[in-house]
């Protein structure tokens, strides 16, 4: 990730790494680049750790990203443009449909978040934030508040939480669809389903804190409407033994819910092919099922007052 960084074209004016109290040798690799290393005594979290970065960062843009990410050679190129040439205050990119990992998993969570976030190019300003690659000037970013420290653990949702905020005061951040970086995560089946649970319990509790106030969010509709539409076909699937006419309802149910996602099994048979698609069409009722779940137990904290 920092060869990346250092060897981008024009290369970025400074590179800061938060070291946010990890127990491996990163301390000693950041020693071999020309960068600013902030090492924290403590773990204190993604969200208090990229704030750490931008109150000792320089320059007038404050550009965030992961370890995991390995950016283009053009990316700072191509971001100054972006700012420079339209008056937005913000910028996001896209994560490569190309990635090193090629197991299953890995390759259906990177083609889903593609997707989902494939829809906003060219959609003016919105709300997100991710910080896989997103740029902000710095007087905005000041001016939103930065990253809500309440969220203290790994990277989730502050992110998310982020361009919600920004969104909502104003400040006007686009996506960039030519704007690639390279994820080098790998996931297994139930590291995917582990994060969306996460995200979907992260979220819920966000709307919730929210509720009366504008929300905007990346997932889409369809994928929306297909948890109940799934829950309610379990139901009936549930209610078969008792009559077998229930299993009418369960059958119409589960085509809807493919047929709500048909876009999304579209889009990953045309990246990946028939057998691919397949693979995925047996994993999504699952995962649906799992986010779900995390909906649920969102809407039970915020009931016993957990806000985070």
């Amino acid at each position: 990730m920092l060869d990346a960084l250092v060897r981008a074209d024009p290369p970025p004016y400074e590179i800061i790494v938060v070291d946010d109290g990890s127990t491996d040798n990163s301390a000693a690799i950041v020693h071999d680049f020309p960068v600013r290393l902030v090492q924290l005594p403590q773990n204190i979290g993604a969200a208090a750790a990229k704030n750490r970065g931008a109150e000792v960062a320089t320059g007038d843009v404050l550009f965030f990203t992961d370890s995991d990410i390995v950016v283009r050679p053009d990316t700072f190129a191509r971001l100054a443009a972006d700012l420079s040439a339209h008056e937005w205050d913000g910028m996001v990119g896209l994560l490569d449909e190309q990635i090193p990992a090629q197991n299953f998993a890995s390759q259906f969570k990177n083609l889903w978040m593609s997707f989902t976030y494939m829809r906003f190019a060219g959609a003016g300003a919105i709300g997100l934030f991710y910080t896989s690659v997103a740029a902000m000037r710095r007087e905005c970013f000041v001016q939103a508040g930065g990253f809500d420290e309440n969220y203290s653990g790994a990277s989730i949702a502050e992110d998310t939480e982020f361009g919600q905020r920004a969104w909502a005061r104003g400040i006007k951040i686009q996506l960039d669809p030519h704007l690639f970086v390279v994820h080098l995560k790998a996931y297994t089946v139930r590291g995917v389903l582990r994060e969306d649970f996460r995200r979907a319990r992260a979220l819920t509790l966000m709307r919730l804190r929210k509720r009366g106030q504008s929300f905007f969010t990346s997932v889409p509709t369809f994928y929306q409407l297909a948890v109940p539409v799934l829950y309610l076909t379990l139901l009936f699937l549930l209610l078969t033994p008792l009559h077998l006419l229930w299993l009418v309802p369960a059958l119409l149910g589960l085509g809807l819910f493919y047929l709500l996602n048909a876009s999304l099994l579209a889009f990953i048979r045309r990246k990946r092919g028939g057998r691919f698609m397949f693979q995925g069409a047996l994993l999504l009722p699952v995962d649906v099922l799992v986010v779900g779940i995390g909906m649920l137990a969102a809407i039970l904290d915020f009931a016993r007052g957990y806000k985070y």
